[in-house]
């Protein structure tokens, strides 16, 4: 069965001290073209370095291929066919393009468990890092009277943020069109993770009320019905603790739980996917107690991963992300907050190489 590239989350979260998500600035277009919004400027084909191509341009790879064309028809091609998502606690649409191209777009909601620039932040984070497991997406303005017309009925219509100028601005992902099956790591999977093997007495690796609820019963009871002793194939431990590591600089905390329904793979054992992004970049508090022991269950890691969040140059991020059409994506308060969470990061691992030496990088070749 093909499963949506992008499950709306669930509007379960930790940040229930956080205020809602303020984003950035509405910029209203007086003249607006309902289905050309800007050109992309961002080339993948870029070589890497310390800056962007002289043309403007940055490297983007998914999978090792160029999303440069996916990403221009979703920010340039006209709208053919649009359904409502299906389940998910916010709103959504699968759209057809004019050339075949399918997308699943996220609109700019008030619902604060979910956010359009989120979906965008972390897939120019995970380009910049060169991890390129966030499918391809770009922001766009589109119409609300075409959404609008194929919701009707639904109640979570009022939550959408329309401007006054009838347009709605969203992230817009690249439908994969390949299967997308759950990760069925099973029980205690955390030990693949930890050093000598250890399990964790409570596991963080779920819904955060289940969380919560294991935190007063003193410990995580059996939820997969086996226990996870090995992994499907021997380099999933490794894009776990990628994964992991990266929802961390995000704050993505909807991706566990819902036996692991937002952790699949690309395929029968194919490579993870790092998908539905939209929970993350609180504007609130920058570290989170869930992501936090989410962060500190772990005990191995990826050297090169580590090396690439060590040299990540936020400036350079920061104009990666400029080349959006909906730029900016992020408010200062967001990015003060990755440059806490990045910084806690390197400490914790450091730490922990501190403590086990090499033991604490997964073999150098780990695919």
């Amino acid at each position: 069965m093909v499963v949506a590239s992008a499950i709306a989350c669930s509007g379960k979260d930790d940040r229930s001290t956080a205020p809602a998500a303020p984003g950035p600035a509405r910029n209203v277009d007086p003249n607006p073209t309902a289905h050309a919004p800007a050109e992309p400027s961002g080339s993948p084909d870029a070589p890497a370095g310390n800056g962007p191509a002289s043309d403007g341009s940055f490297p983007s790879l998914f999978f090792g291929e160029s999303d440069r064309a996916r990403r221009q028809a979703l920010a340039t091609q006209p709208l053919r066919s649009i359904e409502k998502g299906r389940g998910g606690r916010t709103l959504a649409f699968k759209i057809e393009l004019a050339d075949g191209t399918v997308g699943y777009y996220k609109p700019e909601q008030r619902f604060s468990g979910s956010h359009w620039y989120a979906e965008l932040a972390s897939y120019y984070l995970d380009r910049e890092l060169g991890l390129g497991r966030v499918p391809p997406a770009i922001g766009r303005r589109l119409p609300w009277a075409d959404l609008e017309k194929a919701s009707r009925g639904d109640e979570r219509q009022e939550e959408v943020d329309v401007g006054e100028d009838g347009m709605v601005r969203g992230a817009f992902v690249w439908w994969i069109p390949e299967s997308l099956e759950r990760l069925r790591t099973g029980d205690g999977w955390e030990r693949w993770l930890r050093q000598n093997g250890r399990r964790l007495l409570i596991s963080p690796y779920g819904r955060p009320a289940e969380w919560r609820d294991d935190r007063n019963r003193g410990r995580t009871p059996k939820r997969f019905g086996f226990e996870g002793k090995t992994p499907d194939k021997p380099s999933r431990p490794a894009e776990l603790s990628d994964m992991i590591l990266f929802d961390y600089l995000t704050t993505n905390v909807d991706r566990w739980g819902g036996d692991n329904t937002n952790v699949r793979t690309r395929g029968e054992g194919g490579p993870l996917l790092f998908f539905d992004n939209g929970a993350g970049f609180s504007p609130g508090d920058p570290r989170l107690p869930l992501t936090e022991a989410r962060l500190h269950g772990i005990e191995r890691f990826r050297k090169a991963t580590v090396e690439a969040i060590r040299g990540l140059d936020l400036k350079r991020l920061e104009e990666r992300m400029a080349t959006d059409p909906l730029a900016p994506i992020l408010i200062e308060r967001q990015w003060d907050g990755l440059r806490i969470r990045r910084q806690h990061l390197l400490e914790y691992v450091k730490e922990i190489v501190a403590k086990y030496g090499d033991k604490a990088f997964f073999k150098e070749g780990a695919p």
